[in-house]
């Protein structure tokens, strides 16, 4: 916190101004973008959401050299991921065989498929984190993704240098950028509710609660449908519903034997009870 505050004051004493990137964005001079890389699973229509709510896409690819970039920080933010490849923003929802970016302001003029691809019939494309080729394959796959989102230029004020008037000024002052919270490693930000999530496997409900306070955190809570979307896709990729031992806890419960409370202390507000499992 010391590095940013001293960096934040000497940026004002310079007069300069700064491009930077959300948290955990990586910033290309070449190209004057950010990308930010997510590691948790997703279908591609929920992927795309997810750069939206950071005022990007999906990540377009303009010509070689950027698709180049793109694989070769993918394969260093990918390096522990079960998949070999990852959601791009190219696909062929609107019209079949016509493929396009999800970000409607950058054109279709270079694609680097794998030998036979495009396949009919599989409309949302993947890059490969090992070659950096494309390949289409069905939007309800998950996959982690890759988004494109906007730089945060902030300019600084310059020093005031004349003489002081005898009297002052309304000044305009700086624009201040809010900070964006990031995630310890392993935990998945989500900018809506400006929390970190993880998923834990195999523990009763009462050890599981206890071992997120050890890590200062509880079971979740849920407050929208946008928040209650986020967390079952990260809760359910790869298991099987029907079985309960596969489904996750969050931090409802009954209190009392009466009122049903969330473990965190905030108004329950949205929350839907389904049907009761026994045993």
């Amino acid at each position: 916190m010391n590095v940013v505050i001293y960096i934040l004051l000497l940026s004002i004493g310079s007069g300069v101004v700064a491009q930077k990137c959300n948290t955990g964005g990586v910033y290309s001079a070449q190209f004057g973008r950010c990308y930010q890389y997510f590691t948790a699973p997703a279908q591609f229509e929920f992927a795309e959401e997810q750069c939206n709510l950071l005022g990007g896409h999906l990540a377009s690819v303009q010509n070689g050299q950027e698709n180049a970039l793109i694989q070769s920080n993918a394969a260093n933010s990918f390096k522990k991921s079960n998949y070999s490849d990852y959601w791009i923003g190219a696909n062929d929802l609107e019209t079949s065989g016509t493929w396009k970016w999800t970000d409607p302001a950058v054109t279709w003029n270079y694609q680097n498929w794998q030998l036979g691809e495009p396949q009919s019939g599989s409309d949302c494309a993947i890059q490969d984190k090992g070659d950096g080729k494309w390949s289409a394959i069905g939007c309800t796959s998950y996959r982690p993704y890759v988004c494109v989102t906007p730089v945060i230029v902030t300019a600084t004020c310059p020093p005031i240098t004349t003489p002081a008037p005898t009297t002052c000024p309304t000044l305009t002052p700086c624009p201040v950028t809010a900070c964006v919270s990031s995630c310890d490693q392993g935990w998945t930000y989500f900018a809506p509710t400006d929390f970190c999530y993880k998923v834990y496997h195999g523990a009763k409900f009462n050890d599981a609660e206890s071992a997120c306070v050890l890590l200062g955190a509880h079971l979740t809570s849920i407050h929208s449908l946008t928040e209650n979307t986020f967390v079952n896709n990260i809760a359910s990729c790869g298991i099987k519903e029907s079985k309960y031992e596969n489904l996750a806890w969050i931090g409802m419960h009954q209190e009392n034997g009466k009122d049903w409370v969330w473990t965190d202390g905030t108004p329950d507000g949205l929350y839907q009870l389904g049907t009761q499992a026994t045993g």
